[in-house]
């Protein structure tokens, strides 16, 4: 990943991001960051890149072209932090842009190099703003001096998710926000501090009851400074329910449900759609394998929200369903899955080569990790779906329908 900054304070930025974790990851190169003065790029003598607005008003407004031109002498082909080639988002730090969250920090973290304009006085010039900005962000619902400390915000938040800066690859996870919950409370040594003592069952070296202890803490937070992420929880924890009444169909969307960040969009008497932002998928199936028709409101409401979804999916799956709802772009799969709780013996894929050495391997594997086994095959390998119901595993017929590219 790559960051750019344009500002008029380029000390600001380095002077926090050359320290700590953030500074090691850049020292380790798994981050790269360069900054630009605007001050640099004025047409005059004495630095100024400001100017009284059109019209008047109060205050002062930056000029479009310093700005244009540090921005050209940042992208140029052969510059320093060089990407020719790769994914570019600029960033314009704004009380009018969307407001910045997680979400959108995993979005930005998917990207090669991000830009930033750091705005000060009154803001900078419309003109300019429409040529090279791609997003509006905003750190909050209330004013600052200057970008500065939104676009620092954004920088440590997107760099704790990239490989290598942080040292526990748990972290980025399984801390606030994980699940639609709150971080449960943590504990150090000593313990005992200030009479208080640190919770028995984290002392206790019994995993399960720790985990439980620290989800039912998180509820408590969510529901007491957060319940709107509690709905989003429990919601999703009712409809894993209701999908593991037709389980092996809907495996991939009970995954996607249960450890990614993941949006119910259509929920209904038969049918459900969901998105995975993590995967950038869309997953639409139905409660009930034995159905085998389904009402025609249904099926127009689930086809309408995958076509408004068709700019921010790269795929949509049909799990299990009978009845083909979708024809557009579509591709027959096979998906396998193994529900077992217990990993593949070797003497279960003996007779089965390379393929089911492999599945014993990315099973074992899936289990470690607490989740649920299954891949998908095309037609052409319905041998090998053979093979694995011989093994053990179950079969489940997907139509795999291609949104968009994914660059």
């Amino acid at each position: 990943m790559i960051y750019r900054v344009l500002t008029l304070f380029p000390e600001m930025i380095r002077s926090v991001m050359e320290t700590g974790i953030i500074g090691r990851a850049i020292k380790e190169g798994a981050l790269e960051l360069e900054t630009l003065n605007i001050r640099d790029f004025a047409d005059n003598n004495r630095a100024q890149v400001d100017d009284y607005p059109y019209g008047g008003g109060a205050g002062q407004v930056i000029q479009a072209e310093p700005v244009y031109r540090a921005y050209s002498e940042a992208v140029k082909p052969g510059s320093a932090c060089s990407s020719e080639g790769k994914k570019r988002r600029v960033i314009y730090l704004s009380p009018q842009g969307k407001r910045f969250d997680q979400r959108m920090a995993k979005e930005f973290s998917r990207d090669d190099e991000l830009v930033f304009l750091c705005g000060h006085y009154e803001g900078v010039d419309e003109r300019v703003l429409e040529e090279i900005v791609t997003d509006y962000v905003s750190a909050g619902d209330y004013i600052l001096t200057g970008g500065e400390l939104p676009a620092l915000i954004i920088m440590d938040a997107v760099a704790r998710l990239l490989p290598g800066v942080l040292g526990n690859s748990d972290s980025p996870e399984v801390e606030t926000f994980y699940r639609d919950l709150l971080e449960y409370p943590q504990y150090s040594r000593p313990e005992v501090w200030h009479d208080k003592d640190v919770p028995q069952v984290l002392l206790s070296g019994n995993h399960r009851d720790i985990e439980e202890w620290r989800l039912a803490r998180s509820i408590e937070r969510t529901a007491a400074n957060r319940p709107d992420l509690l709905n989003r929880y429990n919601a999703r924890n009712e409809l894993t329910e209701k999908l593991k009444k037709a389980r092996v169909q809907n495996i991939p969307a009970i995954e996607a449900l249960l450890f990614d960040d993941t949006d119910i969009l259509y929920e209904g008497r038969d049918l459900y759609l969901i998105f995975d932002h993590d995967e950038l998928m869309l997953y639409a199936g139905c409660f009930d394998k034995k159905l085998s028709h389904y009402d025609e409101a249904e099926i127009a409401a689930i086809c309408s929200l995958v076509r408004d979804h068709d700019d921010k999916a790269l795929k949509c799956l049909f799990l299990g369903l009978q009845e083909c709802i979708w024809n557009e772009g579509c591709t027959d799969l096979v998906m396998i899955t193994f529900t077992e709780r217990n990993p593949l013996s070797s003497a279960r894929v003996r007779d089965y080569g390379e393929f089911g050495e492999r599945l014993r391997n990315n099973i074992s594997s899936a289990l470690l990790q607490g989740r649920t086994y299954y891949e998908f095959l095309d037609m052409s390998q319905a041998a090998k779906a053979e093979d694995a119901v011989k093994i053990g595993l179950y079969t489940s017929a997907v139509r795999s329908a291609c949104l968009r590219d994914k660059a």
